[in-house]
C-alpha cells in the first residue's frame, strides 16, 4: 500500500471541501443542530403537571391533601380550585390541565369516623405514559398521607421506612441521557452520510473513471476517503462532546483518553458503513436517504437510546446486537455516568473493531475498480 497515494486522496477531498463552502458549512451545522434539537426535544421526564381540584368538603383535611399535592412543585403545578367536574373536563379539553382531583363531601367527617373515603382523579389519557405517571405521583402522595395519619392515630412510628439512593444519574435527569445518547446517534449518522456521498458524488460527476484507470488500489482509495471523513468527523466529535459537557451540563466520570480512542474507532466503523452503502448506490440522493434511514432509525430504536435493551423481546435483542451503535452506547454511558473502568468495556471495543474489519473487507470486495 502506497501511503503517498492515500495522502493524495485525503488532500484532494480537503481541497474540494474548501471550494464547496456551503457543503462544508452543512457538514458542521447538521450535527450541531441535531444535538440541540434532540438534546432539548427528546425529553421523557414528566414534571410540573398542571392540575386542578374540586373540593366539595372544604375541610382542614381536604385542604391538607391539596397542600401536599401543590407543595410537590417538582412534579405538580397547581392551577387552582374549580367548581365542578365539568370545569375539569373543560380545562383538560383545552390542554390547560392534565388531571383533576375531586374531593367528595364529608371527606374529613367520614375519615375521622373510620370510614373508607374515595378521592377521584380524572386524568388526561391522550399520552398514556404521562397519564400513568401523573396517577402514580398522586397515588404516592395519598399513600404517604395515609401512612402519616396511621402513625399519628396509633402513636407508633412506622416500622419500615424506605431510603432511596440513585447511582450514576443521581438526580434522574432525563436530559443527561438524551444529550449523551444523541452523541452516539450523530457519530454513526454523520460520518456514514459524508462517506456515502463522497463516492456517490464521483459516480454522478463521472470522475470515478479517473480512479478506474489510475494505478491506485481499492484499499488505498477507500482508506483515503475514510481518513478524510474521520478527520472532519473528529472536529464534529469535539464540538458535540463539548456541547454535552458545557451546554447540557452532563457529568463525565470515565477515562477521557479511552473514550476518545473508542469514539475514533466508532467513527471508522460508521465511515466504513457509509462507504459500503455507496458501493451499491449510484446517486447522491439515494446515498443520502439510504444512509440516514439505515443509521438514524436503528440507532434510536435499538441502541438503548430511548428504552433499555433488556426491555426488548428476542427480535429486538437480536437487532440491537447487530448494530454498532449499541456497543458504542454502552461505552458512552459507562464513561459519562459510571466510570466503570477500561477492562469491562473491552468486549464492546472488540465488537466495534470486528464491525470495522467486516465493513472494510466488504468494501474491498464489492467496490469494483477497472484495471488499466
Amino acid at each position: 500500500m502506497n501511503l503517498r497515494k492515500v495522502k493524495t486522496i485525503v488532500v484532494k477531498e480537503f481541497k474540494e471541501m474548501i471550494k464547496d463552502k456551503i457543503g462544508a458549512l452543512v457538514i458542521f451545522v447538521v450535527p450541531i443542530s441535531m444535538m440541540l434539537i434532540f438534546g432539548y426535544g427528546m425529553r421523557l421526564d414528566v414534571d410540573k403537571i398542571p392540575f386542578v381540584v374540586v373540593d366539595y368538603d372544604h375541610s382542614q383535611l381536604s385542604r391538607e391533601l391539596v397542600y401536599k399535592l401543590s407543595a410537590t412543585k417538582e412534579y405538580f403545578h397547581f392551577i387552582g380550585e374549580v367548581s365542578s367536574e365539568k370545569e375539569i373536563d373543560r380545562l383538560i379539553l383545552n390542554n390547560r390541565a392534565r388531571f383533576g382531583i375531586v374531593i367528595p363531601p364529608d371527606f374529613e367527617k367520614d375519615i375521622k369516623s373510620g370510614k373508607n373515603k374515595k378521592v377521584f382523579i380524572i386524568v388526561d389519557g391522550t399520552f398514556p405514559y404521562r397519564g400513568e405517571m401523573a396517577k402514580s405521583y398522586v397515588v404516592a402522595v395519598i399513600n404517604q398521607m395515609n401512612l402519616d395519619r396511621i402513625s399519628k392515630l396509633t402513636g407508633a412510628a412506622l416500622p419500615l421506612k424506605l431510603k432511596i439512593r440513585y447511582w450514576f444519574n443521581e438526580n434522574l435527569k432525563q436530559e443527561y441521557l438524551m444529550a449523551s445518547g444523541t452523541m452516539a446517534v450523530i457519530l454513526f449518522m454523520s460520518p456514514a452520510v459524508m462517506a456515502s456521498l463522497l463516492i456517490a458524488k464521483e459516480k454522478e460527476k463521472g470522475s470515478i473513471y479517473n480512479i478506474y484507470t489510475s494505478s491506485i488500489t481499492k484499499v488505498e482509495f477507500l482508506l483515503g476517503k475514510q481518513l478524510y471523513t474521520v478527520m472532519v468527523s473528529s472536529v464534529n466529535f469535539l464540538i458535540i462532546f463539548l456541547m454535552t459537557l458545557l451546554v447540557f451540563k452532563v457529568p463525565f466520570k470515565g477515562n477521557l483518553l479511552f473514550f476518545v480512542l473508542a469514539s475514533v474507532l466508532f467513527m471508522f466503523v460508521s465511515t466504513a458503513f457509509g462507504l459500503l452503502l455507496s458501493t451499491f448506490l449510484n446517486t447522491q440522493v439515494s446515498a443520502f436517504v439510504g444512509s440516514i434511514i439505515l443509521t438514524v432509525v436503528p440507532s434510536i430504536l435499538y441502541s438503548g437510546y430511548l428504552t433499555p435493551i433488556s426491555a426488548m423481546n428476542k427480535n429486538g435483542l437480536f437487532m440491537a446486537h447487530i448494530i454498532p451503535t449499541y456497543y458504542y452506547m454502552k461505552i458512552l454511558k459507562s464513561c459519562f455516568f459510571k466510570n466503570a473502568g477500561i477492562v469491562p468495556l473491552l468486549p464492546h471495543v472488540a465488537a466495534l473493531a470486528g464491525f470495522y474489519i467486516l465493513f472494510f473487507a466488504l468494501n474491498v470486495k464489492f467496490f469494483s475498480k477497472r484495471e488499466k
